[in-house]
């Protein structure tokens, strides 16, 4: 599982060292952004569900058991956040298109591809791929068992083959004038 925050860190603000509480917000801000975007594929979403996270670990970070569970409980923080925000905000095609650069189209197919998916599958896709966590750690921080993670993820490429398989990469000028 990647490391979310310093050890050092973590283990102050457990301990309530404010001065720790605020550094660990700006260690986490930027994983916790990058997650709900990926899971969310809009930045005004991410921006919330990411600040929100972050308000939940400044009032709730003492409750952590150690360093070593601070990674399960903000992923499972992070992931409660995206879900209510979710549920309360649907996406729509709009949201997929403000996301990405248009310029860049195999990064819009890609997230058309994902927004395809049904949330519990996009939810292993993005933290197996983008955040390279093991299907254990994936289990952990969605408290599922890894047996689900494992169907998830490889019904989820089963659908994401399918819907790139459409995917044709443009040609260069130089090609389409030979």
């Amino acid at each position: 599982m990647s490391d979310w925050a310093s050890e050092a860190t973590v283990g102050l603000a457990i301990r309530g060292d404010r001065a720790a509480v605020d550094r660990l917000i700006e260690e986490i801000w930027p994983a916790c952004y990058r997650l709900a975007a990926a899971m969310l594929g809009d930045r005004m979403l991410a921006q919330d569900a990411a600040q929100d996270t972050c308000v939940i670990v400044h009032r709730k970070v003492r409750s952590v058991r150690s360093p070593a569970a601070f990674n399960a409980w903000i992923y499972r923080t992070a992931m409660r956040e995206i879900r209510r925000i979710r549920r309360k905000r649907p996406l729509c095609a709009e949201s997929i298109e403000r996301f990405t650069d248009p310029s860049d189209t195999i990064s819009l197919d890609v997230w058309n591809a994902l927004d395809r998916l049904p949330p519990e599958m996009r939810e292993v896709v993005v933290l197996f791929y983008f955040d390279d966590l093991k299907t254990s750690d994936i289990a952990a921080a969605l408290k599922i068992p890894d047996t689900t993670v494992r169907t998830r993820l490889n019904r989820a490429r089963e659908r994401l083959r399918g819907v790139l398989q459409e995917y044709q990469p443009f040609e260069t000028t130089e090609a389409t004038h030979a």
